[in-house]
């Protein structure tokens, strides 16, 4: 029985009646991560669920965009091959886990946005000046540094969330996470998350602080440290 909760956000976030036309590969998402879902609203994030009717080239199944102080959980699955592949590729075994990594990873963007320090860093770090000469490039790689970092903060909060309610497949999940992460166009994209990954290898680096977002922080900024 898919829950109440669900239902509702879902008629609002959608045309009419769509709520009760979703999708198999939207239903597996769903129930899979719900977990994270029920995880959020203790927290009180202002999440909503958004269910587009079509996907573009290029979407991601899941992904996290913002409005007026709130944030979306975007599932962008219809037309979208790249939904089920996805799933397919986690294997039976691990599917549960992973795919609340992955949804915990979304809702630590969340948790950076509606706290106010979205692509800032922690007090007492800084960048060091540029001396690259064109703007453009400048800003490119500036866009690109910020966004990496966004992303590394994430996949800790998913590896916290795992260390948290999966432990005994942290070691899968980890390894699953390194070898998706392991496919970038150059050191240091947008996504290139690895050296932190690399930091969470023994769960215990989270410590024992009280959520997943404060588990995290720490070795996030242990990753700022070693140059990011």
């Amino acid at each position: 029985m898919r829950p109440r909760w669900l239902l509702v956000l879902l008629a609002l976030a959608t045309s009419p009646g769509a709520a009760a036309d979703l999708t198999g590969t939207e239903l597996r998402w769903l129930e899979a991560g719900w977990p994270v879902i029920e995880y959020a609203k203790t927290q009180q994030l202002p999440l909503d669920i958004i269910v587009p009717p079509a996907s573009k080239a290029g979407d991601a199944p899941l992904a996290t965009g913002y409005d007026k102080g709130r944030c979306l959980l975007v599932l962008s699955m219809r037309g979208n091959p790249d939904a089920e592949t996805t799933l397919e590729r986690i294997g039976p075994a691990l599917l549960h886990a992973v795919v609340e990594a992955m949804f915990a990873h979304e809702l630590g963007h969340c948790w950076r946005y509606v706290h106010g320090v979205w692509h800032a860093l922690p007090a007492g770090f800084h960048d060091a000046p540029d001396a690259a000469e064109d703007a453009a490039f400048v800003a490119e790689r500036r866009s690109m540094r910020e966004t990496r970092r966004e992303e590394g903060y994430a996949d800790l909060v998913g590896l916290s969330w795992t260390q948290a309610h999966h432990p005994e497949q942290y070691a899968q999940v980890h390894a699953w996470l390194e070898g998706y992460r392991a496919d970038q166009p150059l050191a240091g994209a947008h996504h290139d998350t690895r050296v932190w990954i690399r930091l969470a290898r023994d769960p215990r680096a989270f410590g024992s602080a009280a959520t997943p977002f404060e588990q995290a922080e720490g070795v996030w900024r242990e990753g700022l440290l070693s140059g990011d």
